[in-house]
């Protein structure tokens, strides 16, 4: 008996038309272009003027027309997110309002940048277990809120975006053959952000010095490297390939020493690694469908290649799936879905950012 699996047929993604550059950075504190590209990777990200799931459907109808479906024809929506714009309902729920989804089940998923990989394993295990026929999973962001702009350390990683993918039940040669996930709890406090959590009192004012990204970066890529390192390695085990079998890896676009490091571990050369982190920086948990939808456009995924995807993230947490791709690389068809237009500057849509986190500086200054 042939074996269901999930299989992607549609794919789509959403990019803020605001930039943020590291020249932009440079005006707002002590960085340099030269520092940002020579530790990160990066040169500009994009910082959204809409919530976060204005964001997701736009990257849904996409991924939508892609596989040439309707709303109604998803039985599952599973949104991944960091930065949801409200608790309850989930955002999964508002975004299946909006598309009209109404046959699907849908819950928002929080396992910060290894968000999409995790899931994925979901998606296609439901796919697997019979519960779901086609599924509809988003990885979406709206970092900037989190940000302070002082702070060279950290503002100048994390982008907005959205990035979206159909999975569909196939009995074929391809679809999902393996998942991995993984959790350190006892490492989580080298990345927290307490600001959209209920801890403290109802009426405890809003605290610069509290509700800051806490971001240990020496920690978290030590981490980074050793759980992908093993997660792709578990994860080719159970598919019963090799890293050589491998025609193409979509990482988590967290840091391109990060990257580079984990493949060199790996021994998997970066001529098979996608890699946008220049353009888009780090958007957690959509930067692999991000980036992966760049691959589809750009040519490097062909029918019937094997392909990784690897992330980690706050928790910590980390994951990989591996897959055969199907036998179509061009959408179906192309939505028309776009965001508002804004006329807003950059320093715009930052400055109650900079504006809230200022006091914190100044005291730092003063002592």
């Amino acid at each position: 008996m042939t074996k269901t699996r999930a299989t992607i047929t549609g794919w789509g993604k959403c990019v803020p038309p605001v930039k943020l550059t590291n020249a932009d950075l440079e005006q707002m504190g002590d960085t340099s272009d030269q520092w940002i590209v020579e530790r990160t990777g990066m040169r500009e990200r994009r910082i959204s003027h809409v919530e976060v799931t204005d964001l997701a459907e736009v990257a849904a109808k996409r991924a939508l027309a892609a596989a040439g479906l309707e709303p109604t024809d998803i039985d599952l929506l599973v949104l991944a997110t960091v930065t949801p714009e409200i608790t309850l309902p989930s955002n999964a729920c508002l975004l299946q309002e909006r598309l009209g989804a109404a046959n699907a089940a849908a819950f928002d998923l929080n396992a910060a940048c290894s968000g999409f990989v995790y899931s994925t394993a979901v998606a296609a295990s439901m796919i697997e277990a019979g519960t779901a026929q086609r599924a509809l999973v988003i990885g979406a962001e709206k970092l900037h809120f989190l940000m302070d702009y002082h702070d060279r350390n950290h503002c100048i990683l994390f982008g907005d975006g959205a990035g979206a993918v159909i999975y569909e039940a196939r009995t074929d040669d391809s679809g999902v053959l393996a998942n991995d996930l993984g959790a350190d709890g006892k490492a989580g406090e080298a990345m927290v952000s307490p600001t959209l959590g209920s801890r403290g009192q109802l009426d405890r004012p809003r605290d610069p010095a509290i509700d800051r990204l806490h971001f240990e970066g020496q920690t978290v890529f030590k981490h980074a490297v050793r759980g992908m390192e093993g997660s792709v390695r578990r994860t080719l085990d159970q598919a019963g390939l090799s890293v050589d079998d491998v025609d193409l890896v979509v990482p988590h676009q967290a840091n391109l020493r990060i990257i580079e490091a984990t493949c060199n571990r790996l021994g998997v050369p970066m001529e098979k690694v996608v890699l946008n982190i220049a353009d888009h920086g780090n958007t957690s948990a959509a930067s692999v469908p991000m980036a992966l939808n760049d691959a589809v456009s750009d040519g490097r995924v062909q029918p019937g290649a094997t392909v990784l995807f690897t992330a980690f993230g706050g928790g910590l947490t980390w994951g990989s799936n591996v897959m055969v791709w199907g036998d179509r690389i061009e959408p179906v068809t192309t939505s028309d879905a776009e965001l508002p237009p804004t006329d807003k500057t950059v320093f715009d849509l930052l400055e109650a950012n900079r504006a809230f986190f200022a006091p914190l500086h100044e005291a730092d200054a003063d002592s």
